[in-house]
């Protein structure tokens, strides 16, 4: 198997700590992917942090208009205030992960050789990693490419400055070739069994279809 590494720094699974204070960022997750108002007590559970530093947070940014508090009962809930102006860029932060995905399966469209299979897997596509993961992608080269081919290395060189100036995370890309995939199913790596658990498709055979090729 192939592999390739290139360059670090935003974290996936809480992007708005690459612009806000930690508490600020959690509670301004759990904010924009709310569909219901959630109590104090609800966003410090769900953001995880304490409800005093939650409560703080909450009330500075209902000062500021981008969280709206209303009474209910005995209680107060919030919402994200979508007609501020700061709303849709908080929004845009908090899909970030499927804005990158999105821009992958984009890029694949333009590649002169394209993969059988293209998928990203890890801590990326779980939504679990930290600052310094890297964005893991695993490709399927078609059989009648070769692996020193000048135009596939080209691509895959392409595909990781694409990710490392989206993102500022290292792109690991793991390349096996399609006449590869049946020693793939006898030595069983580890990387096989988090594609099936975690892989999203980017381009080519779905990934069930793939990985039912090679088990």
């Amino acid at each position: 198997m192939e592999s390739l590494s290139v360059c670090l720094a935003m974290d996936l699974s809480a992007p708005f700590q690459a612009l806000f204070p930690a508490v600020d960022s959690a509670v301004l997750s759990v904010l924009s992917e709310s569909t219901k108002p959630r109590t104090g007590r609800e966003v410090a559970r769900l953001a995880k942090r304490s409800q005093a530093a939650t409560q703080r947070v909450l009330d500075r940014l209902a000062e500021n208009g981008l969280v709206l508090k209303e009474k209910a009962g005995r209680a107060h809930v919030y919402t994200l205030n979508h007609s501020h102006v700061a709303a849709e860029p908080v929004v845009a932060l908090a899909n970030l992960r499927s804005e990158l995905f999105r821009r992958l399966r984009e890029s694949f469209e333009f590649w002169d050789l394209p993969p059988l299979h293209a998928s990203a897997f890890g801590s990326a596509a779980r939504g679990d990693g930290r600052l310094d993961s890297d964005v893991d992608i695993f490709l399927v080269r078609p059989k009648e490419v070769d692996e020193d081919d000048a135009e596939w290395r080209r691509q895959e060189e392409g595909l990781a400055e694409l990710v490392f100036g989206w993102t500022g995370n290292h792109a690991g890309i793991a390349v096996v070739g399609e006449n590869d995939l049946d020693r793939l199913r006898r030595d069983h790596p580890a990387i096989l069994d988090s594609i099936r658990a975690d892989g999203l498709l980017l381009a080519g055979i779905p990934t069930r279809r793939l990985l039912g090729r090679v088990q």
